[in-house]
């Protein structure tokens, strides 16, 4: 039975939601609150009246039912947060150790372990006509990105920038938030992201710096932008129609459905060597110590580094070889520069070993002339003559 309905009125109820600044975490903590009132029945002050010893009951029955059903630890404690954080904020008191103390490490390998390959990303490409999913499915493959980053906040076009003569754009992730950064469209997935906008300017679209860079497309949607949840809907229609191999592992695949991008981009940029590690956990928004709270590397900083993995992080292969084609052409005509620069260099240094060879003369003959001169007065001014002209 249903017993959260009106229940917004509650003091409780807005003493949680105003503690919460996240609406993607908010969405998210109120989806495992819902879930422990339907299991014991009760509204959000019902569970409040309870005294510690009847609520941890239900509490640690609950829990033990989650884990009956087989959801991993990370699952359970992902229901508990929303629960948690109601009971904290309205000083209910509970035993959360003895609680979690409920929740077993998991014994199986977990799934979703590892990256899609370039071949699984084509096939995604492949199965679809959507210019919506392809940019879509180039965004998740260039940024890496988590999929709340659609909507927390939501990505506006006042988010994007275009990078002069680099055919990439920058995308301000989390923005006006501490967990914000900067990432980065390849020159493939900012191709298919112009084709997209265009498409919807085509359409009678007014795109403005506050229209959502991906856009419901339903004229009964609630939000005029693409949802985290619509998002995973649409690569679950795109995993099926393209027939990914993704064996099951527990309760999940393998190839997780959005990380499964995240762990491709992870990979390719640890790998790299040339790749500086601290910039390349910025680009996974990643903290990492010290240099995660205090390293603010600038965006032109973030982009010098994710420049180097453009090639590997490209999806086609013939974009991928005109990239290398032009990568090798710039390398030619940088040794190019340095031969001509080295020549320049070689000639200015033997002009100088002939101006200094000539001068080394010019000063001997001054000095032999001046110590034959039976009139020179000057045998101080001759004798640093003499040692300039050894010194040459």
């Amino acid at each position: 039975m249903q017993r959260v309905e009106n229940q917004t009125e509650s003091r409780a109820y807005k003493l949680f939601t105003r503690s919460i600044s996240s609406p993607f975490t908010l969405k998210n903590y109120l989806y495992g609150l819902t879930q422990f009132c339907n299991y014991t029945n009760l509204n959000y002050d019902e569970i409040l009246k309870l005294d510690i010893e009847d609520l941890q009951i239900k509490l640690e029955n609950w829990v033990m039912e989650l884990t009956d059903r087989g959801l991993r630890r990370s699952s359970i404690l992902a229901h508990l947060n929303g629960v948690e954080k109601f009971l904290d904020i309205n000083r209910k008191l509970f035993y959360r150790k003895p609680l979690h103390a409920l929740i077993k490490q998991d014994k199986n390998l977990g799934g979703g372990g590892l990256p899609y390959t370039n071949k699984d990303i084509e096939l995604m490409l492949e199965s679809t006509k959507s210019k919506r999913e392809i940019a879509l499915i180039h965004f998740f493959a260039s940024t890496g990105s988590r999929p709340q980053a659609l909507e927390d906040p939501i990505l506006r076009m006042k988010h994007l920038e275009e990078i002069p003569d680099t055919g990439c754009y920058a995308i301000r992730i989390y923005d006006n938030t501490k967990e914000g950064y900067w990432a980065f469209l390849t020159p493939e997935a900012s191709d298919a992201l112009k084709k997209y906008i265009k498409e919807r300017k085509f359409n009678h679209e007014t795109i403005t710096l506050e229209s959502p860079i991906f856009a419901s497309v339903e004229k009964t949607a609630i939000n005029p932008h693409l949802t985290v949840n619509s998002s995973y809907q649409l690569l679950h229609k795109i995993l099926r129609k393209s027939g990914i191999s993704r064996e099951k592992v527990g309760n999940r695949f393998d190839k997780a459905m959005v990380y499964g991008f995240r762990k491709r981009f992870n990979t390719i940029l640890k790998i790299n060597n040339e790749i500086n590690s601290n910039i390349a956990e910025k680009l996974m928004a990643h903290k990492k110590g010290l240099d995660g709270r205090y390293l603010t590397p600038t965006r032109e900083e973030c982009f010098a580094e994710f420049k180097k993995a453009i090639s590997d992080l490209t999806i086609d292969d013939s974009h991928r070889k005109s990239i290398r084609i032009e990568e090798l052409e710039n390398k030619d005509s940088e040794v190019k520069n340095l031969k001509e620069q080295f020549q320049l260099d070689h000639e200015l240094v033997v002009q100088l070993f002939h101006t200094i060879k000539d001068l080394k003369a010019f000063f001997k003959d001054i000095s032999v002339k001046q110590n034959n001169d039976v009139n020179n007065k000057s045998p101080v001014y001759d004798q640093r003559l003499l040692e300039l002209a050894e010194n040459l």
